[in-house]
């Protein structure tokens, strides 16, 4: 017995040796080896998919690779039409937010799984750059050259790599996930998604977004269900053909297990969850600017050619309004209620531009019409201003012949003034978090009630009125759990 465990013992010295220079090896260059460093920007199926099958066909049909702009785009900085905008351009400006493949593929940048779940420096900044000068070949790399260099030469990494030849798959997940683990909303936040900020005064960027949000440390991906690396958004409707818009994944229900399951307002209250969202009353007010750090826009408009904006400063009212899904090919007007509809808070960001006055919708009613119409491009607004004053006129946007050929290019032109409804989702209050507290039935109901615009919505006046008049300051919300532990009674000891 004595000379066998001699002799198991000698074999694992030798393991560990081989291992130790195995490992000194891969850290210089060894590529099966360096791909367990998961520093690397290219999919190797020999290195990969052992642990990870099929999941690189599953992130090319997911929507953050298929991501089409939707095809009315004019917030974004070149404005419109996105059929305008050639595909050079597309992937110098909006390739800066991709994470590779897809239309990207053709210009060499390939999907960057470290776009979501490198966990110790990802240097977004360093990769939009690249992609900004047109050196797409080293903009993944760019992003990890940095981290990647510091993970390589950490101890406990390198003592993976023993592990790794021991065994056909890596032991040490602890070692494995500090450096690529799941996505966090610091990544999704703040890397990726600073655009909603503008839109929706989504406060996730702040250092003290604990503040404003009770879901402050909830991961995205805790509520936006994510199937086969598709990850649930709310629903499209009259969607395009893309495969990622057939996904049956979307976004947990306020009441769903393991939220906030079996909680109860009253009777009263409960009763309007059929048609009033929990976050109607959970998002009572948005934060400005000033807040953000970011610009969050009131209106913009295109008029003139160049985008000008008029941003909220400070905190402000969301508008309640009737929803019933978000429209793809549609610009986001103001819905009528209809059967399934519920109502819920928005940014409405009014918006100006000029139309070529060729659809019949947009001609009928410009400012009201959900038709995307035909926008002019800025580019050719900003030389229409024949006497150069900055303010293109009607007469200006209608004479003008950009190609010469002795007819004006848009002789029907109409500038639109639409209201565009930005759902906002974010910024959940309760009692002890938030801008304000909730809103109550005195928000919205009686001669107290400055939270909602009944006529807009509709009503010709506010439902809950009697005759006399009910006093809702006197209507109290209780908050109770269903199956929830007593409250303990604190009492003097007996002795």
């Amino acid at each position: 017995m004595a000379k066998l465990n001699v002799i198991l013992i000698g074999i694992l010295v030798v393991m560990f040796a081989a291992a130790g220079v195995y490992a000194y090896v891969g850290s210089t260059g060894n590529e099966a080896m360096s791909a367990h460093y998961m520093t690397e920007q290219t999919w190797s199926d020999s290195s990969c998919s052992g642990c990870h099958a099929g999941v690189y066909e599953e992130v090319s049909t997911s929507s953050h690779v298929e991501q089409d702009l939707k095809k009315w785009t004019s917030i974004m900085d070149y404005g419109v039409d996105v059929d305008s905008i050639d595909e050079d351009t597309m992937a110098v400006t909006y390739g800066q937010v991709h994470p590779g493949g897809g239309y990207m593929s053709d210009y060499g940048v390939d999907i960057d799984c470290m776009a979501c779940h490198n966990q110790v420096g990802y240097d977004f900044e360093a990769r939009a750059e690249s992609i900004a000068s047109g050196d797409f070949e080293n903009a993944n790399e760019a992003a990890i050259e940095e981290s990647s260099e510091e993970i390589k030469s950490d101890t406990l990494y390198m003592a993976s790599y023993m592990l790794d030849v021991l065994a056909p798959l890596p032991l040490v997940t602890e070692v494995h996930d500090e450096v690529n683990g799941a996505p966090s909303k610091a990544l999704c936040g703040s890397n990726c998604h600073t655009a909603d900020i503008e839109t929706t005064a989504v406060a996730w960027t702040l250092e003290d977004s604990a503040s404003y949000d009770v879901h402050d440390s909830v991961d995205c991906q805790e509520c936006h269900v994510t199937e086969d690396h598709n990850i649930g958004s709310r629903e499209y409707l009259f969607t395009s053909e893309g495969a990622h818009m057939e996904s049956e994944v979307g976004v947990l229900e306020c009441d769903s297990s393991g939220c906030h399951e079996g909680i109860s307002h009253g009777t009263i209250a409960d009763g309007h969850l059929e048609t009033v969202s929990c976050e109607t009353c959970h998002i009572p007010a948005l934060p400005g600017s000033d807040a953000t750090g970011t610009p969050v826009l009131k209106s913009f408009s295109w008029q003139n050619g160049v985008r000008e904006d008029v941003t909220y400063d400070s905190e402000f009212t969301p508008t309640i309004s009737w929803s019933s899904g978000v429209n793809y090919d549609a610009l986001p007007t103001a819905q009528e209620q209809t059967d399934g509809s519920m109502l819920k808070p928005f940014n409405v960001i009014t918006g100006t531009w000029w139309d070529e006055g060729i659809d019949a919708a947009v001609v009928a009613d410009p400012n009201n019409s959900s038709s995307i119409g035909n926008p002019i491009a800025p580019a050719e607004v900003l030389k229409a201003d024949a006497d150069g004053n900055g303010n293109v006129t009607e007469e200006e946007i209608r004479s003008y012949d950009g190609n010469a050929d002795g007819n004006a290019d848009y002789p029907n032109a109409v500038i639109r003034h639409v209201e565009l409804y930005y759902q906002v989702s974010h910024n959940i209050v309760s009692s002890s978090v938030g801008l304000e507290d909730p809103l109550v039935c005195a928000d919205c109901h009686g001669s107290t009630a400055t939270a909602i615009d009944w006529t807009s919505l509709g009503y010709e006046k506010d439902p809950a009125v009697s005759d006399p008049e009910e006093d809702f300051t006197t209507k109290t919300i209780e908050v109770t759990i269903a199956n929830a532990k007593p409250t303990e009674v604190e009492r003097e000891p007996a002795f």
